[in-house]
């Protein structure tokens, strides 16, 4: 998952991230955690697609682009230098689809329970 990418979709349409934590119900510490931890619980990125209006699959899109610790300029987030995916970002992307996965097969759990 691209935790930038939500810092960029934030800038690229003005909103403060102060206003928008406000809005999806998170604060502003516990948000910019998320992004430095890289961690995110199911329910917060679903908050976060729905109040930017944009798919939860958004937000694992290997063409984005993301800046380069070395030499500050940007690069694909899944391209290695010789132009392919490097495994370490395919191994990420299925950890964290695995994690959405689980998030959502207990929250469907739950909901099966209560029904019962």
């Amino acid at each position: 998952m691209n935790y930038y990418k939500i810092k960029l979709e934030l800038e690229k349409r003005r909103i403060p991230v102060k206003d928008f934590c406000r809005q999806i119900n998170l604060t502003e510490q516990g948000f910019y955690q998320m992004i430095r931890n890289e961690s995110m619980k199911v329910d917060v990125l679903e908050r976060i697609s729905s109040a930017l209006h944009v798919p939860v699959s958004y937000w694992f899109d290997a063409s984005d682009y993301v800046p380069d610790e070395t030499s500050g300029a940007t690069r694909p987030i899944a391209e290695k230098d010789d132009g392919s995916i490097s495994s370490k970002y395919i191994d990420t992307v299925t950890n964290e689809l695995n994690k959405l996965l689980k998030g959502l097969n207990r929250r469907e759990n739950v909901r099966g329970n209560l029904k019962d």
